[in-house]
Order: structure tokens, then C-alpha cells, then sequence
């Protein structure tokens, strides 16, 4: 055998890296409107010859509401999102403005999607009481969604969800700092929400901040990666709270490989952490809503409050965890964001036009927009009366666009991109083009 063969059987021989990647999304919220929606997209199959009522063919409309981002989620290998709200089936659950329920109809529809995971612990969990904590579970393990957040202990409520990927065991944990005035009960065996409440509402049973950050060390010791999910901040600021801020860096220091928040319903910055033991880790205070019915009359226009459409933010973090080979430590590799919008068509649709609520890709918005422009501009002039209307639209509907994602993407430091618009398949190792890790 020639030298020259001999120096290439290491490089054929050599596992190649393993890559996992994960996609996170922000609070679904189902308002009464984004449910109204989903009625309003449900499509029914033939009733079954026995009698009976006729199936859903797409969830009860579930599937449409969250169908522009699905195959986002999907082509990750684990989906996440904070599930803003109880499931369950009770036709007398109480709701209103501030007090959620969803159907299973919603967290079967999130499966479908792409959701793998859903973080639990967030200060509507109570909204149906401790019955609801445990519906919602069970219709979450019927759709074959992990969680965590709450359970039906308060060890089964810390305890994380794992999901372990070509080897990789990856966990997720999951806490609140607010309950909406609500305590854990003193029955350690009964239904409790993973709570470190802030200094004022110590009283609410939770744990310490210290606790929580030993809670996360044990976790971290019990798999390859773990991620920690957050609910925390004040809603509708833009900026974390110190304190919050301070509990995420001691968080990745004790162990997790990125800190992921919500409740504020706005985006709030990402920041890189180098750790004290020399690891990259990350920090997305906020990644704002993904599904929800705030911010509805807002409508871009020249002058019009830029803020007034902040609800309406939104992204898609997608973060790449690596084993460079067998046994070595997993740490956080690619980091990158999909800006997304929340379509709402609550103002400015036409008379006949059904209500629609969605998250859509901005980058596919502003591709999509610009290719009718372009074909519009290629017909003859003059235009007609209909046809110059429908291409100022566009037009605005373009600035719009370009004008939320300049907003959404101030929240990424520099070292930090758009993913690109390729969706990367399973299985495939070469990066995406316009993605960069996040610099410590």
C-alpha cells in the first residue's frame, strides 16, 4: 500500500461531526379572535358510513394557522415554542380577556407542525385550575408533544424533558417567575408550575434563584446539552431586567447551553455569554409572540408609531448544537434567526375576506411581494383603476415588511445573522450560507 493511501485512511475513516438543530418560537396565545380563525380554516372529511361526525381533515383549523412556519420546525430537528395557555376540552371552561384555554385540537396541530417540545411553566399555567395542569399534559403526551414546566408533583413539574437526537441527548428545563397572583399549593404531591418568583411574591412557593441554578447544574449533569426555558421580564419593554439578566448568565455557568425567554410579548435582544469555564453560551431574553391576536388595528403607514406593531415581532432561533466526534462535549455551534411577522388582517381587508391570523417568514414575504410587483410593472401602461390599486398595496404592504424586519433584526449583536432562506434538510452537515456562531 503507498504512503499517499496510507495518509488518507485516518480522513475516510473519521466520524464526522454530529449536528443537532433545534428551532425555538415564541408564546402561542390562543385569543378567542386566533381561535375564531381556526374555525374559519377548518375543513371536515366525509362522515363515516356508520354515522358519527365527520373527521377533521386539518386539526379544526389548526393547521392553518400555523402552516406558513411549519416546515421550519419541521426540517429542525427539535421544534420548541412556550404554549402560552391550558388544553383542554372542558366546554365550560371559563375565558376571557386574561384567563386562556385552547382545545387538543391546537396541540395536535403543533405536532403536526413540527413542535416537539413546549415549555409549560408560565403565569397562565393555573388559568384552568390544577385539573387543567393535568389535562393539558395529557393531551400533550396523546400528541406525542414533550414538556416541561409543570406536572403533577412539584418534583414531576422541575423534572426535564429529554429527547435524545443520533445520540445526543439533549434536555430541556422549564420555569416562570410570575403566576398571575397564584401560589403552588403546600402539597409538594399536588399539581405544581416550576416557579422562582421574583423577591415580592416569595411567598408563592417556589424556589430560590440559587435553588434554580442547582436545579440546572443536576439537570445539565444528566445529559449532553441542556436548554432552559424562561418565562420572565416585564411585558411590552424591550429591555431585560437586570436581575434577569444576571440569572441567565449564572444559569449557562452552572451547565445549560442556552437560556431561552418569554412573556414580555416583544422581542428583547439576544446576547453571547462566554462561561467561566470557557464555553459559549447564549442568552434570547425574548423571542416575543408567535401566535397571538395582539397589536391588531396596527397598520404601517408613513408617520404611524413603529412600536404600535411591536406585538406582532416575532422569530424563529435556530441554534445548532455539535459533537465534533465520539465521547467529546456538545457545545453550542451555528446561531441564527428567521425574522417573522404575525399576519393580521383585523384592519384593511376586503368585505368578503375571512379573518386571518398567522405567523409568516419576511423574507418570504418580501420575496413573494416583490416577484407580483415585478409582474405588475411588466404588464403595459396605462394601468387600469383596480390594477393601480392592488399594486399600492403591495407596494406598502413591501415597505412594511422591510420595515418590521429592520426592527426585529436591531435585537441580534453583532456575530449573530438571517438564517438563510435555504431550509437545511436532515442529515445534511454543510452550513448554511449567512450563518455565523455568536462570538463569546
Amino acid at each position: 500500500m503507498s504512503a499517499s493511501v496510507l495518509l488518507l485512511l485516518p480522513l475516510l475513516c473519521a466520524t464526522p461531526p454530529t449536528r443537532v438543530e433545534l428551532v425555538f418560537g415564541g408564546d402561542v396565545i390562543p385569543h378567542g379572535e386566533v381561535k375564531e380563525v381556526a374555525r374559519l380554516h377548518a375543513r371536515t372529511g366525509a362522515p363515516p358510513p356508520e354515522g358519527g361526525k365527520a373527521p377533521s381533515l386539518n386539526h379544526e383549523g389548526w393547521d392553518h394557522v400555523f402552516g406558513p412556519i411549519s416546515d421550519v420546525l419541521r426540517t429542525a430537528d427539535v421544534g420548541v415554542v412556550n404554549l402560552e395557555t391550558p388544553v383542554t376540552d372542558n366546554k365550560k371552561a371559563v375565558v376571557r380577556e386574561l384567563l386562556f384555554n385552547a382545545p387538543s385540537a391546537m396541540v395536535h396541530a403543533l405536532a403536526s407542525a413540527g413542535v416537539k417540545v413546549v415549555s409549560t411553566a408560565n403565569n397562565h399555567a393555573r388559568d384552568q385550575h390544577p385539573t387543567g395542569i393535568l389535562e393539558t399534559l395529557r393531551h400533550l403526551e396523546a400528541a406525542g408533544i414533550r414538556h416541561a414546566g409543570t406536572g403533577a408533583s412539584k418534583a414531576a413539574a422541575w423534572e426535564p424533558a429529554f429527547v435524545d437526537v443520533r445520540g445526543v441527548k439533549v434536555g430541556f428545563l422549564s420555569f416562570t417567575r410570575l403566576l398571575n397572583g397564584f401560589s403552588n399549593p403546600k402539597d409538594a404531591l399536588a399539581p405544581h408550575v416550576a416557579l422562582v418568583p421574583y423577591s415580592k411574591h416569595e411567598a408563592q412557593r417556589g424556589l430560590l434563584p440559587e435553588q434554580a441554578v442547582e436545579a440546572v447544574r443536576a439537570a445539565a449533569a444528566r445529559c449532553d446539552a441542556l436548554i432552559v426555558l424562561v418565562h420572565w421580564g416585564t411585558e411590552y419593554k424591550a429591555t431585560p431586567l437586570a436581575e434577569d439578566r444576571a440569572l441567565g448568565q449564572a444559569l449557562l455557568d452552572a451547565g445549560a447551553r442556552a437560556v431561552i425567554g418569554h412573556h414580555p410579548h416583544v422581542l428583547q435582544p439576544l446576547e453571547s455569554y462566554q462561561t467561566a469555564d470557557g464555553r459559549k453560551g447564549l442568552i434570547a431574553f425574548s423571542l416575543g409572540n408567535l401566535v397571538s391576536n395582539q397589536d391588531r388595528f396596527y397598520r404601517h403607514s408613513e408617520g404611524t408609531q413603529e412600536t404600535g406593531g411591536d406585538k406582532r415581532d416575532s422569530m424563529l432561533l435556530r441554534l445548532s448544537l455539535v459533537r465534533p466526534a465520539p465521547g467529546a462535549p456538545v457545545t453550542l455551534d451555528e446561531v441564527a434567526v428567521l425574522p417573522v411577522w404575525i399576519e393580521n388582517n383585523a384592519v384593511g381587508r376586503a368585505r368578503k375576506e375571512a379573518r386571518n391570523i398567522q405567523p409568516v417568514l419576511i423574507d418570504r414575504e418580501v420575496e413573494a411581494v416583490t416577484e407580483r410587483l415585478a409582474l405588475l410593472a411588466s404588464l403595459p401602461a396605462p394601468l387600469d383603476k383596480e390594477t393601480r390599486a392592488q399594486k399600492a398595496q403591495l407596494e406598502r404592504r413591501l415597505e412594511g415588511s422591510k420595515r418590521r424586519r429592520e426592527r426585529i433584526l436591531r435585537m441580534l449583536p453583532e456575530g449573530f445573522a438571517v438564517a438563510s432562506p435555504e431550509l437545511r434538510q436532515r442529515g445534511v452537515e454543510a452550513l448554511p450560507s449567512g450563518v455565523v456562531t455568536p462570538r463569546p
